[in-house]
């Protein structure tokens, strides 16, 4: 390679969380957080000796949030209502290099989020529990790209939600609800060729009916869901070539699926936990500028997940765990062509906790399997899967 390829990213998380009880079981919830992340990349894309092609890229992105929360009680309802507000600034350099031409992208880009909440838990009977919750929001993104005229963009959206629960026994119930969900649109802010396109926000309705609960002595605690997702407006991400990335949002997809996730205690120190998750997901209609992918699946969505693990925790305060994880093969593709392979990796833990620390080693991919995605980016790129890993973890909580 003639381009040397590294990753350096830093970042910083800052919060505060100020409740106060205001009597009559009414109490108040302020959170207020900080975000600042930075990220630099340099890639070589034409995985040559020679110097042909290559990207570079330097971004920063922070983020000021605010949440006001109330919380209280009515009758036989317990509820919450709130307001939320967010602004960030995103600050881009792109750099990117094919044969003897560079091209150099900066741009600034802002957002805005306001939007109010609420919840409601109506207690019907002791048995019986409805769930109704709402959330409107207005969100705005603006780009400001050197050398391109100014875009900014507007949407506002209502996200409602429905549920109905039944306690058939104690600490175990049934469930269904409804609920709609969007994830805000934006600019390509990678494409100056097509001047920075907007996508559109996606929109999903899901829909869910489970059990949950604890049984045997509260020795087995398990979860069982089954769930269908109607999404329209669908934001695709297309990599034509290396270095070349846009989203598209024409699409329309449906997923449904099932979930299953069970520990139980084979003694005091002794557990298993397993769980494992079919999930089918197409598009029902998308369409390039090359072909059409009705029906096909979509890309990095395994059919099959799963996971089986046992742990020992000790009464002095370590513990030993081991896992086996693994998942169905991925279509790297809307045209279903490249895949990367099914998987079954090992990983190992152990530590040992005093007080607010905690001490602990791990090694993943034990048995250092290889799982590589050939064909990433419409054929260019193997994505090599991680080798096996060992580390140490320090934790201190406060």
């Amino acid at each position: 390679s003639g381009t040397d390829s590294w990753n350096r990213s830093w970042g910083q998380t800052l919060s505060l969380n100020i409740g106060h009880s205001l009597g009559d079981d009414l109490n108040l919830r302020s959170i207020t957080a900080y975000n600042d992340f930075h990220d630099r990349i340099q890639q070589d894309t034409d995985f040559l000796p020679a110097n042909l092609s290559m990207i570079a890229r330097d971004l920063r992105l922070r983020t000021l949030s605010q949440e006001l929360r109330l919380e209280g009680q009515w009758g036989l309802a317990d509820w919450l209502a709130g307001v939320y507000a967010d602004s960030s600034e995103n600050d881009l350099r792109n750099v990117s290099q094919r044969g003897p031409f560079v091209q150099e992208l900066r741009l600034d880009q802002s957002s805005r989020t306001l939007a109010a909440f609420s919840h409601w838990n109506l207690h019907l009977t002791p048995d019986w529990t409805l769930s109704l919750g709402g959330r409107v929001e207005r969100y705005r993104v603006g780009i400001d790209p050197r050398g391109d005229a100014n875009q900014s963009r507007s949407w506002s959206s209502f996200s409602p939600k429905v549920a109905l629960q039944y306690a058939f026994a104690e600490q175990n119930q049934v469930y269904l609800s409804a609920s709609k969900g969007v994830r805000n649109g934006g600019f390509n802010v990678l494409s100056a060729a097509t001047h920075y396109a907007a996508f559109e926000p996606e929109k999903v309705w899901s829909y869910e009916l489970g059990i949950k609960g604890r049984t045997l002595e509260e020795r087995l605690r398990y979860s069982l869901a089954a769930y269908y997702m109607d999404v329209t407006d669908m934001q695709v991400m297309q990599m034509p070539s290396p270095g070349v990335q846009y989203i598209t949002s024409a699409a329309s997809a449906t997923s449904k699926g099932l979930d299953l996730d069970a520990e139980y205690l084979l003694s005091a120190r002794w557990s298993v936990q397993t769980g494992l998750a079919w999930n089918r997901t197409r598009f029902d209609s998308f369409q390039d500028g090359r072909a059409r992918y009705d029906g096909h699946h979509n890309p990095f969505a395994p059919d099959l997940t799963g996971y089986l693990g046992l742990r020992y925790d000790d009464p002095e305060g370590w513990y030993v765990q081991g896992n086996l994880v693994g998942s169905d093969k991925v279509y790297l593709d809307a045209a279903n062509q490249y895949t990367r392979n099914g998987y079954a990796l090992v990983n190992l833990s152990a530590g040992v906790r005093y007080e607010q620390w905690e001490l602990s080693g791990y090694v993943n991919n034990l048995a250092d399997r290889e799982y590589d995605a050939v064909g990433y980016q419409n054929g260019f790129i193997t994505v090599y899967s991680p080798p096996r890993e060992l580390g140490v973890r320090v934790t201190w909580k406060l």
